[in-house]
């Protein structure tokens, strides 16, 4: 194999793009221009349709990505001929709600490149992700903003712009129906910096693990001070994505997952 494609499917909000300069920092890793390409849910997803748009306005190559496909695959198999090079990237959140044949299509062209196809999935608290989401986006809107985070998030969690992305379930099923599971590598926001999930990271990745830098904080969404989700705002999102809970909880058994989420709790 030439080397390693790490397919970051997500989540949003879970530790991706810290993940990205942690990687990019090595000297064996090259992710190209950007962190996220938006590719696939350009091409597939109706949450894609912005960026399509954007990408077709602005044209270049991640344009011609769109136009053919196949380009993308050589890209990234070019990034990785210097021997030097072990692994490059494309870390988009939103190739979370991505098919099984379009994963399993992405697994094929790097094959057949003689590229080392892998998916990295990092998953968050249901509820914590869904909040950091929420103050994400009302910041973004700045003094347009309808009301604060935590009225928003509390009749918002059932939107899809919330929801979809927070059903860890489905994205796994997903993967592990496009991917060996070997090839699939999970890692938990609330462990992520750290050399416990860093070092294996880095050994199922193929490259030499560097220290991080711990203290560096990358694309955070900052609670508002006195800011607080009250307890039963907290159960009614937790009671609603119970089959994420079950289903993360099922695929590592031996983890105490109601203390690495205590909203688990309230289920």
């Amino acid at each position: 194999m030439a080397g390693t494609f790490l397919l970051g499917v997500g989540c949003q909000k879970g530790g991706t793009a810290w993940l990205h300069r942690y990687l990019e920092a090595s000297p064996q890793c090259d992710p190209g221009f950007r962190k996220e390409y938006h590719v696939w849910d350009a091409l597939d997803l109706a949450s894609g349709k912005l960026a399509r748009e954007r990408i077709e306005n602005q044209g270049g190559q991640r344009a011609e990505f769109l136009t053919d496909p196949e380009r993308y695959f050589d890209y990234f198999s070019g990034l990785l001929e210097p021997e030097s090079v072990r692994l490059t990237a494309d870390i988009t959140p939103g190739y979370a709600a991505l098919s099984v044949e379009r994963l399993s299509m992405i697994r094929s062209g790097f094959a057949a490149r003689d590229v080392r196809p892998v998916g990295v999935y990092l998953v968050r608290d249901p509820v914590e992700r869904i909040w950091s989401a929420a103050r994400m986006d009302m910041r973004r809107r700045g003094d347009d903003a309808p009301e604060d985070p935590e009225t928003r998030v509390s009749h918002m969690y059932k939107h899809p712009m919330y929801a979809d992305r927070t059903r860890y379930d489905l994205t796994m099923d997903a993967l592990e129906a496009a991917f060996p599971r070997e090839d699939v590598f999970y890692g938990f926001y609330e462990r992520l910096f750290s050399t416990q999930t860093l070092t294996p990271l880095c050994a199922f990745l193929g490259i030499d693990f560097h220290e991080p830098d711990t203290g560096r904080q990358v694309n955070v969404s900052p609670k508002s001070e006195g800011a607080a989700l009250p307890e039963d705002t907290r159960r009614t999102i937790a009671r609603h994505f119970a089959p994420v809970y079950d289903a993360v909880q099922r695929r590592f058994p031996d983890l105490d997952l109601a203390d690495l989420w205590p909203s688990m709790r309230l289920l």
